[in-house]
């Protein structure tokens, strides 16, 4: 373990960069930036370091003489076959969105909604959910909301800034009778808006023990093959939770596309190899066929040489019956294409 006081982190963190320093503990950049923050200490900002190996000669800022909690940080140095903890893909994509000017704030009040939104407002007004007591719920066709009345307002501004949010990104929004589907590029995600519910066990009702009523939590879900869901959290509401939920939708239609392209080249390879199987059962049948076929003539060359062999053998034969006999062997003959007057060539079989 090695123990950094602040001084000696912020004058580390200005020698070199983050993901080098990373290298050398048991930290990644990113938990090493977290400790800056929490130490009070200044670090270099983006594009920082290709500045300065262009030449560039860059102001360090002063170290603040105050920090919350103690001055220091304990740090334990990386075993060399310790790789380097990455951060995650979806981390990136949600601080490259947070960093554009978009709509995240969700306002305190609808302000020129969304036609999905008035819709919507107009049927969880009137609507209640048979299969959810206490619960609003929208139309077919429409956003798909399910939560209690007193969270209708709030579900409406989530949702009219997620789809202003969307549009923002050029996707789309669109509901149907299947469902509601936020739409990026050619990838369609099954999308819903839930107040989540508490199991509570009930005594007025002989064939049902419990409940599910709602407890004031709201979530956002993500159907289909890649999951996801998004609620209220202790010390984080929804509604701050936006550059991530889109992040991950974009991430999960990034992920959709290369899943829906391998299955494409899979289905074309499977296709390429179940018609080369078909082509070699084919001519494996072919094959065996035109070998019975050579066998058979085979045989009726060896039956008419047969034949020939003791017509041959024969003492003073008949003219006529001669005549007869050598005919039939030239019949029987495959290599011979003698007509019979009497016999067919199928007869050939019964031979």
């Amino acid at each position: 373990m090695i123990r950094l006081e602040r001084e000696d982190l912020y004058r580390l963190v200005w020698e070199k960069p983050m993901t080098e320093i990373a290298k050398q503990y048991a930290i990644s950049d990113v938990g090493l930036r977290k400790a800056c923050l929490r130490l009070n200490i200044p670090i270099p900002k983006a594009g920082h370091w290709a500045k300065t190996y262009a030449g560039q000669q860059l102001k360090k800022p002063a170290l603040p003489l105050k920090c919350k909690g103690q001055p220091y940080v304990d740090l334990e140095e990386r075993p060399p076959e310790q790789p380097v903890k990455k951060v995650s893909e979806l981390d990136l994509l949600t601080k490259q969105i947070a960093k554009e000017k978009l709509p995240f704030r969700v306002p305190n009040r609808l302000s020129n909604p969304d036609p999905l939104i008035i819709a919507a407002k107009e049927s969880l007004y009137k609507k209640t959910d048979v299969n959810h007591p206490g619960m609003a719920v929208t139309a077919t066709g429409e956003l798909d909301i399910r939560v209690a009345p007193v969270n209708i307002t709030r579900a409406l501004r989530f949702m009219d800034t997620l789809i202003k949010l969307i549009r923002a990104r050029r996707h789309r929004f669109e509901s149907n009778a299947s469902g509601c589907y936020i739409i990026i590029r050619d990838t369609s995600l099954k999308v819903c808006f839930r107040e989540k519910t508490t199991r509570h066990k009930i005594t007025h009702k002989p064939y049902q023990d419990f409940e599910w009523l709602p407890n004031g939590k709201l979530a956002f879900k993500l159907d289909g093959r890649l999951r996801a869901e998004w609620q209220d959290l202790k010390t984080r509401n929804l509604e701050d939770q936006l550059p991530k939920i889109l992040a991950k939708l974009e991430l999960v239609a990034k992920q959709e596309e290369e899943y829906q392209e391998k299955t494409r080249l899979w289905q074309i390879a499977w296709e390429k190899e179940r018609k080369a199987q078909a082509e070699r059962e084919t001519r494996r049948r072919q094959e065996l066929r035109d070998i019975k076929q050579l066998l058979s003539e085979a045989k009726l060359w060896k039956k008419a040489q047969l034949l020939r062999e003791y017509i041959g053998a024969m003492e003073h034969p008949n003219d006529e019956w001669f005549r007869w006999a050598h005919q039939k062997a030239d019949w029987i003959d495959p290599l011979n294409d003698s007509e019979d007057d009497w016999l067919l060539p199928s007869d050939k079989s019964e031979l």
